[in-house]
């Protein structure tokens, strides 16, 4: 699974106008010919809400996006969902599931008058067609690879039949990926078209994009769900939404504080204190389903010497590069953060202490490598070649852009002459499929850690492979047992660990914040179960 980037939820402010006439004077009032004005049906007052976010979307079909955030969330609703702690699997759009004893069928029950957004019937038949066209157009198509079949047994029973137990599925399943869209309406319009206007079952529909600029929304009056965590069943509170697209940071804090943007998407890190300490504002805050790290090429002269790879890892002072970055970041030593299933605090420790920041014991492994500072440049060699190495560093992931210099600064420390050149992701993702690089940084963010099998498997990019991390891998995506799956996955990172390629630095923590009105926001561990149907406004 490639990176399937976060989202968060929202709230907006209610407005009440009443208006009450009382009689007045001692004369007993005669029966009226007319309804007073009192009688008359009080106004109803629209609620809006503006939320800003730096990036636009891609487009609001969760069948054709490739990342994803509040948006989609706003306009899909999958069937199935994890509760916000990710240690049960609760009702969704579905009444009800049950998952047959071995683990490979499915059956979820529909409510008989589920409805699409634009008022066509949600059956069983729906799910099975909006399943098709994921398999046919999603770019995460594989990720259904384990259904072999999908049944409607009637109208509001749905059957997956599965070609065995496939713990990475659910994840999919549970999320906006897993939501279901009107199929017929997409090959009707057309994949571009849909594209700009999802027809789905989330808690709102999509009224008017502006490209460039906003996106304006309006209530699903259609939308329920059978979620046990909320108590609002029933359509949003808040009748319209506008997400405006504000990439400048500057800009959207500012429009925050002003009040003429109710909540804001990706606070960054320098403006953490300023939120805190602004009375009016309250800020979220929720942990990376992943890691930020470095990618090591082992094909390189220098870096296919594991005493080199361990060397460096031991050299970077990770609370160091905490610090600077304000402690918007949580220190990583292992593969799995605390946000993730199958997290396991004993194998990050052990990891921790196993590499743990140790100058004199990194300038060992290099000298037992065979590097040393023959010429008294600071800078260690072998036969007369210089550890010089190249860092490819994300330009659009700000916590790896400015924890780069420091990392450059303490492998110095060690006589590393690391140079940092500057790239989008994406460039840096390509360089590391075809080879052509010395050290990359990279993240991912999934809150399953199958995940790991797209980084690390002998079938991913990094060109390092371990038989065993392949069959342990292979294994851990079809492990139900939450326990058994957790001890598989510590050993994934305990063997991917002993070899170094590659180096965990951190997970970062998101945040969003909100006008201090906003009441009801239910934010999960991942930062993806944030539960909009009971928020409001005092």
């Amino acid at each position: 699974m490639n990176k399937k980037l976060k989202f968060i939820g929202i709230i907006s402010l209610i407005l009440v106008l009443s208006m009450t006439i009382t009689g007045c004077g001692d004369k007993q009032a005669e029966a009226p010919t007319e309804s007073p004005e009192s009688e008359q049906p009080m106004e109803q007052v629209e609620k809006t809400i503006v939320i800003a976010m730096p990036e636009e979307i891609e487009g609001t079909d969760v069948q054709q996006i490739r990342w994803d955030n509040l948006i989609h969330n706003l306009v899909s609703q999958p069937l199935a969902t994890y509760n916000l702690e990710l240690t049960e699997l609760i009702p969704g759009a579905a009444e009800s599931f049950e998952i047959s004893d071995d683990g490979t069928e499915i059956t979820f029950h529909l409510p008989a008058n589920a409805k699409f957004s634009n008022d066509a019937a949600l059956t069983a038949e729906a799910i099975k067609a909006s399943m098709a066209r994921y398999i046919e157009t999603s770019p995460y198509s594989y990720d259904f690879d384990p259904i072999q079949e999908v049944i409607a047994v009637d109208d509001t029973t749905v059957v997956l039949k599965l070609d065995s137990a496939a713990a990475f599925l659910w994840p999919v399943l549970t999320s906006v990926y897993g939501g279901p869209i009107d199929a017929n309406v997409a090959a009707e319009v057309g994949n571009d078209v849909f594209n700009r206007g999802v027809v789905s079952n989330g808690l709102y529909k999509v009224d008017n994009w502006v490209q460039g600029s906003q996106i304006e929304f309006v209530k699903n009056p259609n939308y329920q769900t059978f979620n046990p965590i909320v108590d609002n069943k029933g359509p949003a509170l808040i009748d319209k939404l506008t997400v405006r697209f504000i990439p400048e940071n500057f800009t959207r804090i500012s429009e925050l504080e002003a009040g003429t943007v109710d909540l804001v998407v990706d606070i960054p890190s320098e403006n953490i204190d300023q939120i805190r300490n602004n009375e009016n504002l309250n800020l979220y805050e929720y942990l990376q389903t992943g890691i930020d790290y470095i990618a090591l090429n082992t094909n390189n002269e220098h870096l296919s010497d594991l005493n080199v790879r361990k060397a460096l890892a031991l050299a970077i002072n990770k609370d160091e590069i905490s610090a600077v970055l304000n402690d918007t970041v949580k220190t990583r030593f292992g593969l799995i953060s605390e946000s993730m299933l199958t997290f396991d605090q004993a194998t990050e420790d052990k990891l921790a202490q196993e590499y743990a920041f140790n100058i004199d014991k990194a300038k060992t492994l290099l000298e037992e490598a065979g590097y040393k500072d023959t010429n008294g440049d600071g800078i260690v060699d072998k036969n007369g070649t210089e550890l010089s190495l190249t860092l490819m560093v994300a330009l659009d992931t700000p916590a790896l852009k400015n924890s780069a210099p420091i990392i450059q600064a303490q492998l110095k420390l060690v006589g590393v002459d690391l140079k940092l050149n500057e790239y989008e992701s994406p460039y840096i993702k390509q360089k590391i499929k075809d080879g052509e690089f010395d050290m990359a940084t990279r993240f991912f963010w999934w809150s399953d850690p199958d995940i790991l099998y797209y980084v690390i498997h002998s079938s991913a990019d990094l060109p390092w492979e371990n038989e065993m991390v392949d069959k342990y891998l292979d294994e851990g995506r079809y492990i139900m047992d939450l326990a058994e799956r957790t001890a598989k996955y510590a050993q994934v990172q305990e063997l991917t660990m002993a070899e170094v390629p590659l180096i965990p630095l951190f997970s970062e923590y998101e945040y969003m914040a909100a006008r201090k009105e906003v009441t009801g926001i239910k934010l999960g561990a991942d930062g993806k179960r944030v539960m909009m149907n009971d928020l409001d406004i005092k």
